[in-house]
């Protein structure tokens, strides 16, 4: 079944009247739909409107892009290297070098909890609702297994007073190019299409086993694209974080 936000193949602007539909459905539709909320990584916004999303779908089960490999990493170095960073940062400060925030979060990133676990965790908490990391560990191993050398004094001093990372605005744009109008402003990469597969075989799996139960599946916005229909066979609602239809 085609998905219900973009179907494969098509383009062009989507209404603001398909997108309160889609909305709707998200937060009213029947206990065993799918969604996926499409969010944006590394946002300042996003932890507040993804706890507004989680109770407004008040899923029975969520699902989050983030894999068991990069948590248990987090958990074990997180502090060590949240330690490095402010070191360095303190120290340029104190040789009144500049030291830009973009680039403290981009550096942070690598070694905290993203927004996504943390607000699905509390709400899973509360709720006493599983939440279940589906993406995988190979690509998250590849990633961190370079972290010593991408974050040693020597390289956190280029980086945060050189400043970098893109800026989370930038993201909306593109993101809302593809929500709105349909544009596709990002290229949907082989090692998207193998997570992608992967990750609905994992969410198949787990609808099966919470069959009737509304599923939420967290993701950054550029896995919506799904070109190959990976996820069709779920007959996903789509939604964007920041989609002007919804106000809570």
């Amino acid at each position: 079944m085609a998905a219900s936000f973009i179907k494969k193949g098509c383009s062009g602007e989507e209404t603001v009247a398909t997108r309160k539909v889609k909305t709707a459905r998200a937060m009213n539709g029947p206990r065993g739909a799918f969604i996926m909320l499409g969010v944006i990584h590394r946002d300042e916004s996003g932890p507040g409107l993804l706890d507004r999303w989680l109770g407004a779908v008040k899923p029975d089960v969520v699902t989050v892009e983030f894999s068991n490999y990069g948590m248990t990493f987090r958990k074990k170095w997180g502090p060590l290297y949240r330690q490095r960073i402010e070191e360095v940062c303190n120290r340029l400060k104190r040789d009144n070098a500049p030291c830009y925030d973009n680039a403290i979060s981009m550096a942070f990133s690598y070694v905290e909890m993203p927004y996504e676990f943390e607000s699905a965790s509390r709400y899973g908490q509360e709720y006493d609702v599983p939440v279940i990391l589906v993406d995988m560990d190979f690509f998250s191993y590849l990633r961190l297994r370079e972290i010593e050398g991408l974050l040693s004094s020597e390289n956190l001093e280029k980086l945060l007073s050189e400043g970098g990372g893109r800026e989370a605005g930038y993201e909306r744009v593109l993101a809302r190019l593809f929500f709105e109008n349909g544009v596709r402003t990002v290229a949907y990469t082989e090692e998207m299409r193998i997570r992608d597969r992967y990750m609905s075989s994992k969410i198949e799996a787990v609808s099966a086993r919470y069959r009737g139960k509304r599923l939420l599946h967290i993701c950054g916005w550029q896995h919506l694209q799904d070109p190959h229909d990976l996820y069709g066979p779920l007959n996903p609602i789509k939604v964007f974080i920041y989609d002007k239809t919804f106000r809570v």
